[in-house]
């Protein structure tokens, strides 16, 4: 089973030498958690750009899952399904 990662270009220059779009094999039982460390293994750090220590999604930062934002669902603790689309996104400021 996959899911679809999106990142923005300043992300994925960051993190997947400017790789914005991949795929992921998930287990039966994934959630957000663990498809973010997984993604760790492969992007060094890119964990602690997105969760803070307490396992929550950083401020700076929006997660969506099939387009609805994980803070609204579970957090970190969404579960992920085959086929879904995740979009990582820094999040916008204004002024």
């Amino acid at each position: 089973m996959e899911v679809t990662i999106r990142l923005t270009a300043a992300l994925a220059n960051r993190f997947t030498k400017r790789e914005k779009v991949f795929t992921r094999k998930i287990g039966s039982e994934e959630n957000l958690w663990s498809l973010i460390e997984a993604m760790d293994g492969s992007f060094p750090d890119i964990k602690n750009a997105l969760i803070t220590e307490n396992r929550s999604i950083r401020d700076s930062i929006n997660i969506y899952v099939n387009g609805e934002n994980v803070r609204y669902l579970k957090g970190v603790n969404t579960t992920i399904q085959k086929g879904d689309v995740i979009n990582i996104i820094p999040a916008a400021a204004a002024g």
